[in-house]
């Protein structure tokens, strides 16, 4: 019906090219997400236990391309159901009895960019879009949130070279995971080489002037700039995998960024994987400047890194050490174990942050259908005032 609705609608003074386009729009496809979720919160720092569900309905559609250019439109709209016995506004958090549940309704455009390619290996994306930078430890669209993380702008990206990819991108606008939208001057930059297949080294740069980028350390300016370097891959042994990873960057001011913004940042991992298991260890350092300052990443994907508690939200002043390990088992073909456990210290002064404890159960019913049960338990340590958590989640996402 579509389709006889799009060339229906010709007339004999319609270009070539207009009727091309309305092609492209009817031999598209459909985007939709739909991502009910029951969440429950207990921390000692808050009278009471939230409880309440939050639903993420996306509808969309991506065309055909045209003139190498594909065209992808969305909205969005994140709801509550059942019992709404949680804060999900951060404003509230010291007079609500609830403990942070921040997915706020919402309702509004998600992605919506032009997307050209074309065989040379050259790629342009312009307009609103998810941006998944590296292994999105400094920039990412935190999807676990209900409302994912989105940037206005272009990013480009080339490998049409013998074992190089380059990545660029410029930003003007963010969107949060509260549905908030401020401006900001976002670039990322990244160029990669795999010396053998499987291994890979890259530089990257991050530049990010945004004042109050929702890093909350109490700084006037919080804008900054990262350059790092990483080597990631994995040699292969008799069926076994060794995946490994080695990063190093440095965070300093950017654009009039406070001066103390001055912190280092590392990390090492590696372990073993087949197709039914993995093991591995990492140690990770977001480093400290004297107790001034520990490096702050406000875009990352908080839900990957340093525990799904999110206790280390904010990075405290002296640093934050997590040495980690990674288990994950198909126990059978449909049904898959994931869990992780953290030991927290500072990078600076030796105090124990505490320890967390992660592990989840994801079903895959059906192509596009998942269903998954995690658990969180987060323990302070002797050096932080951070309160006791637990929490629940069961998610069950439909994508087509």
């Amino acid at each position: 019906m579509l389709g006889f609705a799009a060339t229906s609608c010709y007339s004999q003074q319609e270009s070539p090219a207009d009727a091309g386009f309305l092609s492209a729009i009817a031999n598209g496809r459909p985007v939709v997400e739909l991502r009910p979720r029951y969440n429950w919160l207990d921390e000692s720092s808050s009278a009471d236990k939230a409880e309440g569900g939050t639903m993420r309905t996306v509808v969309g559609w991506v065309t055909a391309p045209y003139y190498g250019v594909r065209f992808r439109v969305e909205v969005m709209n994140a709801s509550h159901f059942g019992s709404d016995n949680f804060n999900d506004d951060p404003s509230n958090i010291g007079t609500s009895p609830y403990p942070l549940l921040p997915d706020p309704r919402y309702t509004g455009m998600n992605e919506a960019y032009a997307e050209y390619s074309n065989e040379s290996g050259f790629r342009m994306k312009l307009g609103r879009q998810v941006v998944r930078f590296d292994n999105q430890r400094w920039v990412s669209d935190n999807d676990f949130r209900q409302i994912p993380q989105l940037f206005e702008g272009a990013s480009l990206s080339y490998d049409g070279l013998e074992r190089i990819g380059l990545e660029a991108g410029y930003y003007t606008k963010v969107r949060n995971t509260s549905g908030d939208t401020s401006d900001l001057r976002l670039t990322t930059l990244r160029a990669a080489w795999n010396p053998l297949e499987g291994h890979s080294i890259a530089a990257y740069a991050v530049l990010h002037d945004q004042a109050a980028n929702g890093a909350f350390i109490g700084f006037q300016d919080n804008s900054y700039r990262v350059t790092g370097a990483k080597a990631e891959g994995a040699g292969h042994y008799e069926g076994i995998d060794v995946p490994y990873i080695a990063e190093y960057a440095q965070q300093r001011p950017y654009a009039g960024g406070d001066s103390r913004i001055d912190a280092n940042y590392w990390r090492l991992g590696a372990g073993l994987s087949t197709q039914r298991w993995t093991a591995r260890y990492d140690y990770e350092v977001k480093g400290s400047n004297g107790g001034q300052f520990g490096v702050e990443m406000p875009l990352t994907d908080f839900y990957r890194y340093n525990g799904w508690t999110l206790s280390f939200f904010n990075t405290p002043r002296q640093g934050l050490r997590d040495q980690w390990l990674t288990f994950r088992w198909a126990i059978i073909e449909p049904l898959t174990f994931y869990g992780e456990a953290h030991r927290f210290r500072s990078d600076f002064g030796g105090l124990g942050f505490g320890s967390e404890n992660d592990a989840g159960l994801t079903w895959s019913m059906m192509e596009g259908l998942d269903l998954r049960l995690q658990y969180a338990r987060y323990d302070p340590g002797s050096g932080t005032a951070n309160p006791a958590i637990r929490k629940t989640w069961l998610t069950l996402t439909y994508t087509y």
